[in-house]
C-alpha cells in the first residue's frame, strides 16, 4: 500500500486512524541498529510499527514521569504554605513534609 490517497482515505474511514502519522519512527535497537529510523506510514510493517510503538511508549512515560513530579512538587509547595510568587523548590527543600 505504497499510495497516499489510501492513507487519506483509512483515516477518513476509520475515525480512530483520523491521527495515524504520515511517518512513524523507529529507534535505534542497540547493535543491530545503531541510527533510528524514519519510515513512511505507508511501507511500515507490523514489527516496524510494533517497534515504533515502543519508542513512543519510551516517551510518553518520560513525559508523564515530568508531569506528576511537577504536580507533586507544585502539591508539597501549596502543602507548606507556599504563594504563587514563592520558588517552588525553596519551599519544598525548607518543609519539613513528608517524602
Amino acid at each position: 500500500m505504497n499510495n497516499p490517497v489510501s492513507l487519506m482515505a483509512i483515516r477518513k474511514r476509520h475515525f480512530m486512524l483520523e491521527a495515524l502519522p504520515d511517518t512513524i519512527v523507529i529507534p535505534a535497537l542497540g547493535r543491530e541498529q545503531s541510527e533510528q529510523i524514519v519510515k513512511p506510514i505507508s511501507e511500515a510493517t507490523l514489527d516496524d510499527v510494533a517497534f515504533a510503538l515502543r519508542g513512543l511508549d519510551a516517551e510518553f512515560s518520560a513525559v508523564s514521569d515530568r508531569l506528576h513530579a511537577l504536580k507533586k512538587l507544585y502539591q508539597m509547595a501549596r502543602d507548606a504554605g507556599a504563594i504563587g510568587a514563592d520558588y517552588a523548590l525553596d519551599v519544598v527543600a525548607s518543609s519539613k513534609g513528608k517524602r
